[in-house]
């Protein structure tokens, strides 16, 4: 055999090994793509986050079009808090579930790395995406029950047509600065994700302090409300908020009414309850779903709620009234603390639907406040009174309702459910 010939036989081997690896690597990567399709067929509707990611990018890389959802429970920390990490696992097992029972064939869900954010992969049926979100959002605020306990949350939701979960992220905080308003990716709004993980930390270190003082109606002699002055960090909730940009303060004042919602349920408080809020939550579209869920949550009626108005700027005055009369209507009070006695005063009571004065000490000794009462008697306005001081005498104070007693509540124990 000469040389020629063992070169063509050589190369011919090269040849044949070349074409047997070929063969082997198509046949591999078949096999692998029949396994990944089999893999992504079988998965179960709940699924870990980074497996949804891989069954994700699976499904753009075959040109799906589809809906993706981000669901997140608000104020999680306050069951965490009170009930321990247990119960909180079984509750959002439970939301889980709730979501997952609405998917269609080829819909995935799994919990994100943030613990009470959940991402919902909804395959595209030409369906409302905003009113899929809020259905995922009544899903989310499902009652759980677990001897005895009874939870119930508010939601955020936020929906994009992409792979895209920056801007997802960015949507999320739009809903959560909207009280839950379902909200759609849209490129014109960006939201800074590290600016809102900041105050977020910040909420997270303030220290709050519930001053709750029994109010007596003066006519009858009968305490059947608390008054609430919620201190953050040492001052009032209002100053506090004020600090706050303009589009934090509506969610960051829900988040603390929630805070003072749990501490009386807690603590088993059977009244009619004072919360603070500003103008510019009051104003915000969903704000009266948002307020029937957190109080149905901790037993509640919205006929016990007086809403302490605290003044601020207003941009949907038209939403404001129209929130306010509809509040009205379901039984729950107007009130408004006074600073200062001047004309816009008048205006704003009878614009807002005002039944309630609040004056402390310092409006008590205005040169005005004669006519302020004057004005209430004749409009028939409750007032009330704060003070610090020991009345003896309250029969000739012109006002309605007196703070009397603050409640003494125990620090650091919180009880599991009323008895």
């Amino acid at each position: 055999m000469n040389e020629l010939q063992k070169s063509l036989i050589s190369v011919g081997a090269i040849i044949i090994v070349l074409i047997l690896i070929y063969l082997s690597i198509h046949y591999y990567l078949k096999s692998l793509k029949k396994m990944k399709k089999h893999k992504m067929l079988t998965l179960n509707l709940v699924i870990k986050y980074k497996l949804f990611l891989e069954y994700l990018a699976y499904q753009e890389h075959k040109n799906q079009s589809f809906y993706l959802f981000l669901v997140k429970i608000n104020n999680l920390s306050l069951v965490e808090n009170t009930y321990g990490d247990h119960v909180t696992r079984n509750y959002l097992t439970h939301i889980a579930k709730e979501l997952s029972v609405y998917l269609p064939f080829g819909g995935k869900l799994a919990q994100t790395n943030q613990r009470d954010t959940f991402i919902v992969y909804y395959p595209s049926m030409d369906e409302d995406k905003e009113l899929l979100g809020k259905q995922f959002k009544l899903l989310a605020q499902k009652t759980y029950h677990e001897n005895g306990i009874h939870i119930t949350k508010t939601a955020s939701v936020a929906t994009i047509d992409s792979f895209d979960l920056k801007a997802l992220s960015s949507t999320l905080i739009s809903s959560i600065k909207h009280l839950g308003a379902v909200k759609s990716h849209d490129d014109m709004v960006k939201e800074d994700y590290e600016t809102y993980a900041d105050l977020i930390n910040k909420l997270k270190q303030v220290e709050l302090e519930l001053k709750t003082y029994q109010v007596e109606t003066l006519k009858i002699k009968k305490t059947n409300e608390v008054f609430n002055e919620l201190l953050i960090n040492g001052s009032k909730l209002d100053v506090f908020l004020n600090k706050l940009p303009v589009s934090d303060m509506s969610w960051v004042n829900m988040m603390l009414v929630e805070v003072i919602l749990n501490k009386l349920y807690h603590e088993n408080i059977y009244a009619n309850i004072n919360i603070p809020v500003l103008l510019s939550t009051l104003e915000q579209e969903t704000f009266i779903e948002y307020l029937q869920t957190i109080v149905k949550a901790n037993q509640f009626l919205l006929e016990n709620v007086i809403l302490s108005i605290r003044l601020s700027n207003v941009t949907y005055e038209d939403e404001l009234i129209k929130n306010i009369l509809t509040l009205s209507n379901l039984g729950v009070k107007m009130s408004m603390r006074v600073d200062e006695i001047h004309q816009g005063l008048y205006l704003a009571l009878q614009r807002y639907h005002i039944k309630r004065l609040e004056i402390d000490d310092k409006v008590m000794e205005h040169d005005m406040i004669a006519e302020l009462l004057y004005f209430a008697k004749v409009n028939h306005i409750e007032v009330l009174y704060k003070t610090e001081k020991t009345i003896q005498d309250s029969a000739n104070l012109n006002v309605s309702h007196i703070t009397k007693d603050r409640l003494q509540f125990k620090a650091d124990k919180q009880k599991r459910g009323r008895r």
